[in-house]
């Protein structure tokens, strides 16, 4: 595997494992608060008027300009942007580790909105004068608070717009999260990436004490057997699988084109749980038959989306309990 192909499969397990999946949901008493600060704005060559042409450099930064109704500006954004729909239009202007800036400079934006950990961005946006808004999605106080701080670089009418949708946001994950608890508990694991078609389980990266997948499953009724590692993404064994006996796995695939049957074009979603099945009877969720692919790339970006995955959790978790 060349060094290219490498650096940009570390790349997109840094948007799974970390950018985009640290996530702290705070308000109104619906959930636990955050210890963190919200990250504040980082512009530079700042504009009095309301920017035209923006360049978003991450898909949860595109779907909240989307969710606000001005994704029509939006001139450029990350290659792993792929929702909504219209984005497969944009330009794409490359990933984290390896911006184009030739074509950023070519786009001629009126602000690049970054995300605060992504410091290589700011720093080149300094030097070529073009103004640049920072946001937090390191939690859920970040991705709310960058509802804000967009909304008021866009003036009164784009504020209210998000004003309007930071709350419905957070009222829909305050019902959910409402029937979760009313639920008994399922203990559960989530296997957030893996080495696949080894015929084996091998390299598990799973949910453990990371905030955003805590949250979660706190809010879907569930138990996260993993946070008893201490680590936010703990790689397990087999064995270790064994250890914490779940009783529902939850497979993520986000990306990966599943089919259900022989002939469907992609990998079968029998094979995948066959790979889980190796673990045995030993495990409550192999006896069961409680093991499930999830393909859908809501369930790794905060934002907008998030409780289309909360609700996904509730369904697997709970089934015909939920309705």
């Amino acid at each position: 595997m060349n060094t290219l192909m490498k650096k940009l499969i570390i790349e997109f397990r840094l948007f799974l494992l970390t950018c985009v999946v640290c996530f702290v949901f705070v308000g109104n008493g619906c959930v636990p608060n955050s210890q963190t600060t919200p990250h504040t704005t980082s512009q530079t060559v700042p504009q009095n008027k309301p920017p035209q042409r923006l360049i978003s450099t991450a898909p949860s930064i595109t779907e909240i300009l989307f969710d606000i109704g001005i994704g029509d500006r939006i001139v450029g954004d990350s290659r792993f942007t792929k929702y909504p729909p219209e984005t497969e239009k944009i330009e794409k202007i490359g990933g984290l580790y390896d911006g184009n800036w030739e074509k950023i400079v070519e786009l001629k934006p009126d602000l690049v909105l970054i995300l605060a950990k992504n410091e290589n961005f700011h720093l080149q946006c300094q030097k070529l004068g073009i103004e640049s808004l920072a946001v937090d999605h390191g939690s859920m106080d970040g991705v709310l608070e960058s509802y804000n701080l967009i909304g008021e670089r866009f003036g009164t009418e784009v504020m209210q717009a998000a004003q309007t949708r930071k709350t419905a946001l957070k009222e829909t994950l305050c019902v959910l999260r409402s029937k979760g608890e009313s639920l008994p508990p399922v203990r559960v694991l989530i296997c957030i990436d893996r080495i696949r078609g080894s015929g084996q389980l091998q390299n598990l990266y799973v949910a453990g004490t990371n905030s955003y997948f805590q949250d979660a499953i706190r809010w879907a009724g569930g138990i996260n057997v993993a946070e008893t590692t201490n680590l936010e993404i703990p790689v397990l064994s087999a064995e270790g699988v064994t250890a914490m006996n779940p009783d529902v796995i939850i497979d993520l695939m986000i990306g990966v084109k599943v089919g259900v049957s022989e002939g469907d074009a992609g990998t079968e979603e029998n094979d995948l749980i066959a790979d889980w099945k190796t673990l045995g009877n030993e495990v409550n969720a192999v006896k069961t038959g409680r093991i499930y692919v999830l393909t859908e790339d809501y369930a790794t970006i905060p934002g907008p989306r998030t409780p289309l995955f909360v609700e996904k959790l509730l369904e697997i978790l709970h089934g015909e309990n939920i309705k």
